[in-house]
């Protein structure tokens, strides 16, 4: 099951509103830093423990919690003005890295292929990719001319196929292109 991320609601108040933790300012600092960095490590525990150090998919799974952890600070600490805009662009490429963990465009291919009960093998199907090679005709006409030279490129399977693909790349390129555009302004 693949999880949606929604924008964060906003609260009313920011952080130079409200009087929180006035204890704090008693605190020495370094004992402040050694709070914040236990809390820290409590929080990326579970992350942490999951990670291996195979594939690309646990670098996008640290980022992914890196920008939840960052996003939920700068919401709940509201800031500064663009505050909105910022929940919004984290809140796309956070729902874009969970589409590239769940291969969703590669697989959405399968949505219009079923197979028949009966048939073990998977041999006889029921299936409707018209309809998906008539959803996208960009992803198509990029696979017609990325993939040219292969032989079986006539073959609504095959190029719903390449289609995936194609699109599951330029899901990646975005998540980049928002991260480069956008990310220098996520700063609290």
């Amino acid at each position: 099951m693949m999880k949606q991320y929604t924008k964060l609601p906003i609260p009313k108040d920011t952080a130079w509103d409200v009087p929180r933790y006035k204890w704090k300012r008693y605190m020495h600092w370094r004992i402040k830093e050694f709070f914040t960095s236990i809390y820290s490590l409590i929080i990326w525990f579970p992350t942490i423990w999951k990670d291996r150090h195979w594939d690309d998919y646990y670098i996008t799974k640290l980022l992914q919690k890196k920008l939840e952890f960052h996003r939920a600070h700068l919401v709940s600490e509201n800031r500064h003005v663009n505050i909105d805009r910022d929940n919004y662009w984290m809140t796309v490429v956070l729902n874009l890295l969970e589409r590239k963990h769940t291969e969703y465009y590669q697989l959405e291919r399968y949505d219009y292929i079923v197979l028949n009960d009966e048939d073990i093998l998977g041999d006889a199907l029921s299936e409707n990719l018209d309809e998906y090679v008539a959803k996208y005709p960009a992803a198509k006409r990029a696979a017609l001319k990325k993939y040219s030279h292969h032989s079986r490129l006539e073959d609504k399977e095959t190029i719903s196929l390449y289609m995936g693909m194609i699109r599951q790349q330029k899901a990646d390129d975005l998540i980049f292109e928002i991260l480069k555009r956008h990310s220098a302004e996520w700063w609290d």
